[in-house]
């Protein structure tokens, strides 16, 4: 009989858990509101419980406080209001990928320290708030792929270091104007590894110091000439050689001008895509190389 009462208590307890199961701890309150509320402006249909916590895709800590929040392919639409969204102060995953979230990507009025991975890529934002960035302090990944963020890049006086940042993508996203250089001065983006900017409308010069001693493994910043004339343009030949850590570098169907750059010290490089420039010259890299510099009529000659 005793054992039958344990069981029961056990089960009322768990709301119903089996016995035999741990019983996860209710959200915290300030992140059952905050949850509640983004739910509501972005229409996630959640049912049969207010405990965030128990919410698929969502994961608690023992004591409550939301972590990770995973809602893909959610169906989601509508505004990601930053009031609420900073009000999750131990959340370090953010993934609300292929939805219909449209306007702003939303400023933090407290920022948050954990953060770490956001993919909000193939949704319908337009813009970013000011202080996006600030209140992200430990970002190491974001996506932004498939928008339509048409918008020009702050000035590079305005840009906000981003010490942890390593992968920033934000291919076909409609974005315009300069090339945002600020993404190669290694006192804002130290640990930067990855930058993909393919499939834009940007142009101007990339400059002769973008990317000097950087951790820039993969950069990826072709076909700027979708939807009308933009290319991004400047030597390459001034810029790669000290681009020292390179494995993959994707710059076809742009305006670069000048010689093919001499790789032969980059010894990790194994791609280089920069079809459909206007370069000239010897190609020199090494060995292994997968080497692509089609429609560039007047390279293996002089310039």
């Amino acid at each position: 009989m005793w054992t039958i009462r344990v069981l029961v208590l056990a089960v009322v307890l768990c709301g119903g858990v089996p016995w035999g199961v741990v019983c996860a701890p209710a959200a915290n309150p300030i992140d059952a509101a905050a949850m509640q509320a983004i739910a509501k402006s972005i229409g996630w249909a959640v049912q049969f419980s207010s405990d965030p916590c128990t919410w698929a895709g969502v994961s608690c800590n023992e004591v409550g406080r939301v972590t990770s929040i995973v809602a893909s392919h959610a169906g989601l639409q509508g505004d990601l209001h930053g009031e609420d969204l900073s009000k999750l102060t131990f959340l370090s995953n953010l993934d609300l990928s292929f939805n219909g979230l449209s306007g702003k990507l939303p400023g933090l009025p407290t920022p948050l320290q954990y953060l770490r991975t956001i993919d909000l890529g193939s949704n319908s934002f337009f813009g970013i708030h000011d202080g996006f960035f600030a209140g992200l302090p430990a970002l190491e990944t974001i996506v932004l792929d498939n928008n339509d963020l048409t918008m020009a890049w702050i000035e590079q006086a305005d840009a906000v270091p981003c010490s942890r940042l390593r992968s920033f993508s934000a291919n076909n996203a409609s974005f315009k104007f300069d090339f945002p250089n600020f993404f190669g001065d290694i006192t804002l983006f130290p640990d930067l590894e990855r930058l993909s900017l393919a499939r834009n409308h940007l142009e101007g010069i990339v400059l002769p110091g973008f990317g000097v001693n950087s951790k820039i493994s993969h950069l990826d910043i072709g076909r700027q000439t979708q939807n009308g004339d933009y290319k991004i343009n400047g030597r390459m030949d001034l810029f790669i050689p000290n681009m020292v850590n390179l494995v993959e570098a994707h710059l076809d169907h742009n305006g670069f001008t000048g010689l093919v750059p001499d790789a032969t010290q980059l010894v990790n490089l194994r791609v280089f895509d920069a079809s459909y420039n206007d370069l000239c010259g010897v190609p020199k890299f090494p060995a292994g190389t997968a080497v692509d510099l089609a429609g560039n009529p007047r390279v293996g000659g002089g310039c």
